[in-house]
């Protein structure tokens, strides 16, 4: 699979959201940024950035140095983008989808659904049945789904998401 930049962002996105984004781009490129300069460049603070930083950290898309502030006695956190963990992880990520996508359908193939046309409720037949196919927030008449365009839309987005791996 070849890792595009949209890849990369679309990823970060997922994982962080737009914040995240706009650290990565702070990042990308350069090595040891101390966390107020990435705090200046996006005009977010320090805790903000931790907090984002943890969770580039749980897929090990950042390495970090710490130096301790001699005048205050903070640590300070430099931080370097790993661009090969980051590829890994889009490809980790494109392959979880894969399967939640391929469970989805599995469970779409093999259950009838019922959903409130205010949109409150979604439930299988069986549980349709025990509420007398009322919606159980607002009493509305449940309505059956159309099976074949949820299957349909699953499928393309899986095809998809294969595809892109592939290339």
């Amino acid at each position: 699979m070849k890792i595009t930049q949209k890849y990369i962002e679309d990823m970060i996105l997922e994982i962080a959201g737009e914040e995240a984004l706009s650290i990565y781009k702070t990042l990308k490129d350069k090595k040891n940024v101390n966390e107020f300069d990435i705090s200046k460049k996006t005009n977010l603070s320090i805790q903000q950035i931790r907090n984002i930083m943890y969770k580039f950290d749980y897929y090990n898309l950042v390495s970090s140095n710490r130096k301790k502030d001699r005048k205050k006695g903070w640590y300070i956190y430099f931080y370097t983008i790993n661009p090969k963990q980051t590829e890994d992880t889009v490809s980790l990520l494109k392959k979880r989808k894969i399967e939640q996508l391929k469970k989805q359908l599995d469970r779409e193939s093999n259950h009838e659904f019922y959903s409130c046309p205010n949109k409150c409720i979604r439930v299988t037949i069986e549980n349709a049945m025990e509420h007398n196919f009322m919606c159980s927030e607002c009493n509305s008449l449940l309505e059956p789904e159309d099976k074949e365009k949820n299957i349909t839309k699953i499928t393309k987005q899986l095809k998809d998401i294969e595809h892109k791996l592939k290339t």
